[in-house]
This record gives C-alpha cells, structure tokens and sequence, in this order.
C-alpha cells in the first residue's frame, strides 16, 4: 500500500471513527437516562405516565438531551485544550521543548536522529519534546499536519536508549507521520474526552455528596438521591471508558504492526527496534504517571496505562508479538535477557540480528516500476545513508546557527544572499537589516557549501522560530520576504523558502486542513498554473513548451487549458494555487506529483532549482518527496 492509499485509508478511519462514536453516545445516553428513571425511583419519585409509556415522559427527553450535551461540550472542549495540535497535547502531558542547542547528551542525541530522519523523509523537522517526570520508556506523535508534528519520548527512553534504538523508534514514529496516524489520533482525543465526561461528572456529584455533613443512610432516609445519581454516573462513565478502549482498539492496533515494519524498512535494522522493545518488556515497562495516559494511549509507541481484557481492548499488540514478528529469535533472546538482568549493563547494546531472521525488513515491498508518486512518505536505506552524510558535512558553526530563533533567523538571510548575484549590503540596506560581519562570514560559508544543502537547512532552521511569538513570526516574514525581492529578480529558490517559511511560521500554520476538492477539474486553473512554471522552469523554448505541457500535463487538465504565458506565472498566483491543491483528496494528489516530476525531468536532467521546487511541493501538498527520488 502506498502514501496516498494510506492517507484514503485514514480518511476512512475517521469514517470509521464517527460510526462508532455515535454507537456510543447512543449507549451512553440510554444508560444515563435509566440511571435517571432508576435515581427517581429510589427517591421515591414516581415519573408520571399519563398519556402513554414513561418512555414518552418529559424528564426521559431531558435526561437524554442533557447526557448528549455533555457528550458534545466534553468534545469541543478537548478539541479546544488541543487547537495548536500536537504542541498542546505535548504540554498537557507534562513535555519540555528541547533546547536546540541544549548540551544535554542524550537530548542532543535524541535531535540529531530526529533530524536525520527528517532529511530522509523530506519532512520538516519536527519540534522536539521530552517528558522529564516519566522514568519508564515511550514516545509518541502528534499533529494535526506533517508540517507541524511534534515528538514526545520520555525521560527513561532517553536514559536507556542506544543510538540505534533510539533510531528505530524515532522511525516507528516517523511513519504515524507520514500514514496520517496522527491527525485521526489527535481527533480520537477529543471525541473520547466527551464519552468519559459523563463519568466525571458523576465523579463530581459524588465528591459534593461526601463533602456533605449528612451520611449516606440519612441521605437515603430522607430521599436524596443524589450519592445514587453520582455513583450511577460513574458507572456510566466506565460505559463509556470500555466503548473508548474499543474504539481505540479497533482503530489503532494494526497500525502499530505497519509503524514497527516502517521503522526496520526505514533503518534496515531489526535489531534496534527489537532492543527497544526488550528494554520496555525486561526494563521498566512503558506505563505513563500521567492523569492524560489514558488520553493518548492509542498513539503511544507501547502501552501508557494497564489494560484489562486486553485480547478485545488492547491498543497496542504484546510485546512479545512484535517481537515475533521482527524474527523468531526475538522473543528468545528478551526471556534471556530477563533471566540475566541482574547482571546486564543498564546501557547494554541491542543484539545482533538473530541469524534467517524473518523481520520486516526481508519483507519490505520492492516498487517494481519506478513512478515519483511511490517514492513519496517512503525512506530508503540511501536516503538514511544521504543524511546523514549531509549533516556530516555541514561545519559545526552552521548546523549551531539553526539551533537558536536568531541564528536561524540569520541562516535563512544567509541563504537568500548566497544565492543572489547582487550586491548583499545593497539588498540587506533596502531592507533595513543590519549588515554584520558574522552575517557575511556565513553567507561565504553557505555559498562554499553548495545548493544541496538548502533546503536540508531550511528545515532545521524553521522549527528554532516556532517559538517566537505570532507578531515576532510576522514581522521576520516580512523581512524574508522583502529581502527575496530587494535583488529585483525573484527565482525559484526564493519562492521555495517563503513558501516552506509561510507554512511554518504565519498565522495558519497548525491549523488542521480539511479535503475540499474531489475532482481535479475542481482545481484545473490551479493545476495549469503550476504546470505552466514548471515547464518554463525547465527553460523549454517556446516552440517545444507547448507540445511538452499537453504531454505531460493534458491528462489531468480538461479540454481548452493550454500552456500559460510567462508572463502570467507569478509568484502570488503560484502560491495561491499550491496552497489551494494542498486540500485535493489524497488519491489525487499522487497524479499530480507524477505529472510535476515528468515535466521537471522532460530534458533528462532535473536542474537544482526544481528539485528544490519538487521537493517544497511535497512539502506543501503534505506529500513528502525523499531526497534521492530523482536518482532511482
């Protein structure tokens, strides 16, 4: 199954998810209106039947209009707490941002995997949390978008984890990201919080009781229903804790099986993943201190709170299946590891791949016909191998400038002056930006270096300056922007860094998106003007430009759209219609992302500025494009 049939296939999960929900909330709702009716009747209050069935009386309506509010306030009341997506549920669950260019060890070590993988993946590098006060092992995912996904991991895996370990984790939750787990997770969030607050309102009701100076028997004597209502409430709440944990269940449990098999296709190294799961199974388990556990069980890396039933409520296969699934040796070797625990270094390296290891890797699909649109949300063993050759390369005073608001700040000004042929203190001057000598010095650095490593830079820098607050962001975009524009001559390049800045970093940005568009002609004027760039980026004369856009591009366009002028491709209306294809369904977007690659390869050789412009197409269709997809 490729990228885009794993995004359908989300789609369909939240289908999925929507049905169940309903199923519960009916079943919520009827057992509160009975805990209502049954209350009544232990208060001695007999609810009237006159003109039919109690079931048409009055209180029975209200009841049930009351118990279907609730459900709904809980919803959007959690939909609110986590309107800024994965940051929010992060926080909630007690995660610090890591520092950039914190000198913590293990946390520095922690960034570099995740930028690593980032690289690979064409993902922007995602903001990067732990969670200080969970000694135990876990991590998780979350957003709303690629684009804007957060990774949490506890303190106890940072403290555990070898490189390798830490790796295959890191890829276990890199492919949530590119499946579009985490979207539908971070909804599950919200729609179980309003079938357990019905519960906690029950759990209200019966603290207020208690707190009363009246005993329950006198409560009881004197008719006060109220200790019965609560408890009836409570009871009702574990109704719909059970119908959570099953939906839970039914949404997220395969998943964790295809994330393991991502991760050891992504690092070809089984060993990593099965060192990890052995440290959770023989060191210390995965189980959460958090009140918000339950919240996020399904999205966890391994199980955040005990499970009874687990056979029908479990989120997350046993260990021991996983392990299994990873070879036949596996579980072997971790009951071997148990047994000689006492004498085990705590920091003990994963062992070595179990000779005819089965695992996922041997069994990884191989893309029988090469097509760009399959190379998307994919990583390869040479895209892992690229990055981290890349970031080899790149001088420790660069990689330190993306770590902190302002040394990015003043990378991504670098960036836009190495690539200009104008005179830099002229343009920075038009802009009123301050001409320093460490300015200079690494814009020299960035331009000996080379255009390979731009974008790759991009991305670590854009995270540093989420941080900074809204009118800060404004203002530095603002800025980016008329930098780019100071030299008179706009190019691609220019256009791909504000176009990745912008998605990062304006106002919008976090916020979820929601498919608009399911026919392509619904966005045919959009289609033609990207295609017409395109063509023209490629520097086909004019004689042959029209002929290669109806080859290419004529498929997907309908009758009467032809190759547009130069003169009407700007770079407004570019992003007007990349930010408009950004919402197509996700089956169309792989065509696409096919006809923009033929059309950037139509002279055999794909110039640099279009890779960028590929791969920040990716980016923004929230289609990541590996870095090595042109090479296969």
């Amino acid at each position: 199954m490729d990228f885009f049939q794993h995004q359908q296939k989300a789609k369909r999960r939240t289908g999925l998810l929507v049905l169940y929900f309903c199923l519960a909330i009916l079943a919520v709702v009827a057992s509160a209106t009975a805990a209502v009716v049954l209350t009544l009747g232990l208060s001695g209050v007999r609810p009237s039947t006159e003109g039919g069935h109690i079931l048409f009386n009055p209180i029975i309506y209200w009841t049930a209009l009351l118990t279907f509010a609730v459900i709904v306030f809980g919803c959007l009341l959690k939909s609110w707490q986590l309107r800024k997506g994965g940051t929010a549920l992060a926080e909630m669950l007690g995660g610090r941002l890591i520092n950039t260019g914190t000198s913590d060890k293990a946390e520095r070590q922690l960034l570099n995997v995740v930028e690593e993988m980032s690289i690979a993946s064409g993902i922007p590098v995602p903001q990067v949390y732990v969670m200080d006060q969970e000694s135990t092992i876990n991590a998780f995912a979350a957003g709303f978008r690629p684009s804007e996904a957060v990774i949490a991991v506890t303190r106890g895996a940072l403290d555990r984890f070898s490189r390798d370990e830490l790796q295959a984790v890191m890829g276990h939750e890199f492919s949530h990201i590119l499946n579009a787990d985490i979207r539908i997770n971070l909804r599950m969030v919200a729609v179980l919080a309003g079938i357990l607050a019905v519960g906690k309102i029950g759990e209200y009701l019966l603290d207020s009781s208690r707190r009363s100076h009246r005993s329950y028997s006198s409560s009881r004597s004197k008719g006060n229903g109220l200790p019965v209502l609560g408890l009836a409430l409570i009871v009702i709440g574990y109704v719909g804790l059970f119908f959570g944990r099953l939906i839970k269940a039914a949404i997220s449990r395969q998943r964790e099986l295809l994330a393991d098999a991502s991760a050891v296709q992504f690092t070809r190294n089984p060993a990593g993943l099965a060192g990890a799961l052995i440290h959770i199974r023989n060191d210390g388990g995965s189980y959460l201190a958090s009140p918000h556990a339950e919240d996020m069980s399904h999205m966890s890396f391994a199980p955040s709170i005990p499970m009874k039933l687990k056979q029908l409520l479990a989120t997350h296969p046993s260990l021991d299946e996983r392990l299994e699934a990873l070879g036949p040796d596996w579980v072997a070797r971790a009951r071997t590891r148990a047994r000689q625990s006492a004498q085990a270094s705590p920091a003990q390296p994963a062992p070595p791949t179990p000779e005819g290891v089965s695992g996922f890797a041997a069994n990884a699909p191989a893309v029988e016909t090469y097509r760009p649109s399959r190379q998307v949300g994919t990583v390869q063993l040479g895209d892992m191998d690229y990055a981290q050759q890349l970031l080899q390369t790149l001088p420790d005073t660069v990689r330190e400038q993306t770590h902190t608001p302002e040394g990015a700040r003043q990378m991504l000004f670098a960036l836009v002056l190495a690539g200009s042929h104008y005179d830099s203190a002229a343009q920075l001057a038009h802009c009123q930006l301050d001409d320093s000598e460490a300015l200079q010095s690494l814009t020299r650095a960035l331009a000996e270096l080379g255009p390979e490593t731009r974008l790759p830079l991009i991305d670590m820098a854009l995270p540093s300056l989420k941080s900074l607050p809204a009118a800060t962001r404004r203002q530095f975009l603002d800025q980016l922007n008329a930098l780019c524009h100071a030299d008179k001559q706009f190019s691609l390049f220019e256009w791909t860094l504000l176009a990745l800045a912008r998605q990062q970093l304006d106002e919008k940005a976090g916020r979820n998106r929601h498919t608009r568009f399911h026919r392509l002609g619904a966005v045919a004027q959009e289609l033609q003007q990207l295609f017409s760039v395109l063509v023209w980026a490629g520097g086909a004369p004019q004689s042959k430009a029209e002929a290669l856009f109806r080859q290419h591009a004529g498929s997907l366009l309908p009758a009467g759209r032809s190759l547009l002028p130069l003169s009407h491709c700007s770079s407004d209306k570019l992003f007007q219609a990349v930010d408009r294809l950004a919402d197509l369904s996700p089956l169309l977007k792989g065509p696409v992302i096919d006809c923009a690659v033929d059309l950037a390869l139509a002279d055999g050789k794909l110039k640099t500025a279009e890779r960028e412009l590929l791969r920040a197409l990716g980016s923004l269709l929230e289609c990541p494009l590996p870095p090595l997809f042109h090479n296969r």
